[in-house]
């Protein structure tokens, strides 16, 4: 036989393992992202290895580590929820570019805080996770100080009434006024219309 016909014979088996390969792996990222979603935020290797429906060592055949493992999770994280962090209406008089502002950050907290809090954690010791997470925080603060920039421009302190806003509209303090103040989302809603119209007044 001659040696450039012996690929065709083994093209098959080796496309089946490269197939089989890349959904076990992408079955590992998204079992991460079920278990961080669950509230589970330090899951095991042998955890993650359960949920995907593979052994325990391969996630380390298709992961260096951990912060490998994670880092993977963010990219595919970021292609599921970045359209919540687009599509905010910014027209209309002050009033209504608050409720679309505040309705808006809402939606994206509902999407994205159970992998937001396995993230919190995680940035402590990823430069990884600390990276993806404060390039979010970046969007975010701009879009927040764009959607009142005529009210923020208007104050003396713009620039300490800027950060006012920014953090007011921080998914960590929602994240606080849920789960640590105990407020349902129509109460936080009110709470946060409440302080911006006061810090924009």
């Amino acid at each position: 036989m001659p040696p450039s016909a012996q690929p065709q014979h083994d093209a098959v088996p080796l496309d089946g393992r490269r197939e089989r390969g890349a959904r076990n792996k992408a079955a590992v990222v998204q079992a991460l992202l079920h278990l961080y979603e669950a509230g589970e935020i330090q899951p095991s290797a042998a955890r993650i290895a359960e949920i995907a429906g593979v052994s325990e060592r391969s996630v380390f055949r298709y992961f260096d580590d951990m912060e490998d493992l994670a880092a993977s999770a963010i990219v595919i994280q970021w292609e599921r929820v970045h359209q919540f962090y687009e599509g905010l209406d910014g027209n209309g008089d002050f009033e209504q570019r608050l409720e679309n502002m505040i309705d808006h950050r809402l939606r994206l907290f509902d999407k994205t805080i159970g992998v937001g809090r396995a993230s919190a954690v995680l940035s402590a010791r990823s430069a990884t996770v600390a990276t993806a997470m404060n390039q979010r925080r970046a969007i975010l603060r701009a879009q927040a100080v764009e959607q009142f920039a005529p009210e923020i421009a208007a104050n003396a302190e713009s620039d300490a009434v800027a950060r006012i806003v920014d953090y007011t509209l921080s998914i960590e303090n929602i994240e606080y006024l849920r789960s640590c103040v105990g407020l349902s989302r129509n109460r936080t809603r009110e709470t946060l219309m409440t302080a911006l119209r006061l810090a924009l007044s």
